[in-house]
């Protein structure tokens, strides 16, 4: 569980690129009026491992990244692919860790990172306990943490082989009914992106067709679909597709 994780790393010595050193502390409990805003904010019931956590600390007062927390759900967006995000922490770049929260069940996780540059949808966690000791990870010698590994390499391999993208006819062709049936509702010119059974460092290039791409969403399946704008030629192009 999540609280239990928080209380275990807090005091953990970290030394950061500078080989600085410091000491992990907690930021104090959410109070009953902030849990209560939270609450109201969201457009799902906040989950009990949350609510447990938030009870513990509300996040990082310092630490490997620019800002981990549970109480701060502004400045995220993307509600096409994430509907009901809850952001855990940013890199200080406008790139954010999220959970994808779910309307109809009590859990929390996977963790994903939201990337815009490039910008990319990347698997991290399968939860946020996973996620706060790879975070934690960042600032300990050893093996690098797979946020450092998602962070730096995935969204670039991601990006460069436009890897998780499907076209409507693979997608019609699978044996999987929730993703034949989800992609007979598009033109044939749509591609699906599939994380149901994702790892870490898969993911899709959400931008790959300019910062405005749409996406729809299955429900509450992780798996989605854009219609690509159509390609318009040299002249176009060069004179925006005025007559």
């Amino acid at each position: 569980m999540l609280a239990d994780t928080l209380r275990e790393v807090a005091g953990a010595h970290l030394v950061d690129e500078d080989d600085h050193q410091e000491t992990l502390e907690l930021l104090p409990p959410a109070t009953d009026a902030e849990i209560a805003r939270l609450e109201s904010e969201l457009s799902v019931p906040l989950p009990a491992e949350l609510r447990a956590a938030l009870r513990v600390t509300t996040g990082f007062a310092n630490g490997p990244l620019e800002q981990l927390g549970f109480l701060d759900l502004a400045g995220f967006g993307m509600e096409d692919v994430f509907p009901c995000a809850y952001p855990l922490g940013h890199d200080g770049f406008g790139n954010y860790w999220v959970l994808d929260l779910l309307p109809d069940r009590d859990e929390c996780g996977p963790v994903f990172f939201a990337c815009h540059d490039p910008p990319v949808i990347a698997f991290q966690s399968a939860g946020p306990s996973e996620f706060v000791r790879e975070v934690v990870a960042l600032g300990q010698p050893g093996l690098r943490s797979p946020v450092d590994v998602v962070h730096d390499d995935s969204t670039s391999a991601i990006w460069a082989s436009n890897s998780g993208l499907v076209d409507q006819e693979t997608a019609l062709a699978a044996s999987d009914s929730v993703l034949s049936e989800f992609a007979s509702g598009f033109p044939q010119e749509a591609v699906f992106a599939d994380l149901r059974e994702a790892k870490v460092g898969d993911g899709f290039p959400w931008g790959r067709y300019g910062p405005r791409t749409e996406w729809t969403r299955a429900g509450t399946h992780r798996l989605w679909a854009t219609v690509p704008p159509p390609r318009r030629g040299l002249l176009a192009r060069i004179f925006g597709g005025r007559g």
